[in-house]
């Protein structure tokens, strides 16, 4: 499988897919897809087990987190190489390899993946009066895009080393747990006109952050 992401002002991703080679994306983002390659939509939902009960639960959990409640499944089950390109509904694409370590993302954002991964809005972001709801868990070891404004600022953060973010801005928090994000807003921060929206952050971890003001798509279902 070969990745690649083209473009200046406006990213797409373009996709090779090696005989016997599966990717996952998200409902809307083809641009063109060769016609050889199979395509079959699975349910988005984010939780394990089986049953009627989880099938609901799942469905519901992706529709409220912003994402879309299908996901489509790419196969190439021919013998050559079949190409497609894909976009998020932003400007850019973020690439953020996942390798068993956990990831809180802005729910919405996500694009596509190598490989299927789980995309949960189950968070308990105590103390985050605006954050909640806002942001999603996703688990899996795969390679995730997410959609962006712009080529992110990376920060990595060491242990114990602690920075204020406007929520806004955030993209997504690699190998970080929700007790490391608190609400970071005080009177003062209010008095200077920084609003209620600073997350103080603690590490480890690595910090994806947008240079734009994020705004989250609404056009997925």
């Amino acid at each position: 499988m070969n990745c690649k992401i083209v473009g200046y002002e406006y990213k797409t991703l373009e996709v090779m897919l090696s005989p016997g080679e599966s990717f996952y994306a998200e409902r809307g983002s083809i641009v063109y897809v060769d016609e050889a390659l199979q395509r079959d939509a699975e349910w988005n939902g984010g939780g394990s087990g089986s049953g009627l009960g989880n099938l609901i639960g799942g469905v519901l959990r992706s529709a409220l987190s912003g994402e879309s409640v299908l996901i489509i499944h790419f196969y190439n089950p021919t013998n050559t190489d079949r190409k497609m390109v894909l976009s998020g509904s932003m400007c850019a694409l973020v690439p953020i390899r996942l390798q068993g370590e956990n990831m809180i993302c802005r729910r919405g954002h996500y694009v596509a993946s190598t490989d299927k991964v789980k995309l949960n809005l189950n968070l308990n972001l105590q103390g985050l009066l605006g954050g909640e709801g806002l942001f999603q868990k996703v688990d899996g070891n795969a390679t995730v895009f997410l959609d962006s404004l712009g080529s992110p600022i990376e920060k990595i953060l060491a242990n114990g080393e602690t920075i204020e973010v406007d929520e806004n801005h955030i993209i997504a928090l690699q190998g970080f747990q929700t007790s490391q994000i608190q609400a970071g807003w005080s009177f003062g921060n209010v008095l200077r006109g920084e609003g209620l929206s600073l997350m103080k952050i603690t590490g480890p971890g690595k910090i994806y952050i947008s240079p734009i003001t994020m705004i989250i798509p609404n056009n997925k279902n």
